[in-house]
């Protein structure tokens, strides 16, 4: 589903994982890792100080392979909530992996996480960092059992974007996974809890879109879902355009499907638009999109 974009980091904790961000995709077909996937080398974090706290720019999503769309990857929005009072170690602990995803250095970050989260499991938002370097890094599981220890260790700490990026990160692992029906419920889990974030909506746009398993399958929903995640990035990102079309195409509607297929190579990467002159030509076929379409 999407990859996003995201946030960058001072500390990149105070980012951690989504195209709040972006990410660019690489492969093909399940929006589940879409936008919250773009390549690292096109994701720009910048970081901006803002009422006291830190919050990031979404990153460009990357698609992590051929079977995921849009994903959040890279570094979700405010890892640190508003608020929080951070002592210097943790100041100095967040700075250090903050640094390490925001150069990319996802194995490095991972292994900094998980060694800080053993020494302090009530800091929620180390098991939030370790699981947007192992998303990353296509470790899946790791990735799960990550947003879990977060989930379960915040005390009431992470606000409700938090939260809504760390369901949107699990999704995503759950759907590498094959395990679309536990994606979907986190995915829609997220829309619950964050009115502003795309990529939750952009991910189980995708799901409804292109599952293969067709009691997951709703086109009515997946261009519902895709047009709310459309409207919230103006219209303007290529990933997004791109579930929508494939909402469209599983709804029936192939000339819409066309049209945004249409718009998204003229926003996408080159990276992206072999994969989206693909889907097009399916369209153009009469043909909906499927994740394990070729």
């Amino acid at each position: 589903m999407y990859s996003a974009r995201i946030f960058c980091i001072v500390l990149l904790l105070f980012s951690f994982g989504t195209t709040a961000g972006l990410a660019k995709k690489r492969a093909e077909s399940t929006h589940s890792n879409h936008k919250a996937s773009h390549s690292l080398a096109k994701a720009n974090v910048g970081v901006s100080k803002k009422h006291g706290h830190y919050s990031h720019a979404y990153a460009r999503h990357h698609r992590a392979n051929r079977s995921q769309g849009p994903t959040v990857e890279q570094v979700p929005q405010e890892i640190f909530p508003p608020g929080h009072k951070f002592t210097p170690e943790e100041k100095a602990e967040a700075s250090q992996i903050g640094a390490l995803e925001e150069s990319g250095m996802w194995k490095e970050a991972f292994k900094a996480a998980t060694k800080a989260g053993k020494q302090h499991p009530e800091r929620w938002w180390l098991q939030a960092a370790r699981a947007a370097a192992a998303s990353n890094l296509n470790r899946p599981k790791d990735t799960i059992d990550a947003v879990n220890a977060a989930i379960q260790n915040n005390g009431g700490d992470a606000n409700r974007l938090n939260l809504a990026q760390l369901y949107t990160l699990r999704a995503n692992a759950y759907s590498r996974l094959g395990r679309k029906a536990d994606a979907m419920n986190d995915f829609l889990a997220a829309t619950k809890l964050s009115k502003t974030d795309p990529m939750s909506r952009a991910g189980a746009a995708w799901l409804y879109a292109t599952c293969s398993d067709a009691q997951i399958r709703n086109g009515a929903n997946a261009v519902a879902l895709a047009t709310e995640a459309a409207k919230l990035t103006q219209w303007k990102d290529d990933t997004v355009l791109d579930v929508l079309a494939a909402g469209y195409a599983e709804a029936g509607d192939f000339a819409a499907a066309q049209k945004w297929e249409g718009k998204a190579i003229q926003l996408g990467g080159q990276g992206d638009i072999p994969y989206y002159e693909r889907r097009l030509v399916s369209y153009q076929s009469g043909k909906p999109w499927r994740e394990d379409s070729r």
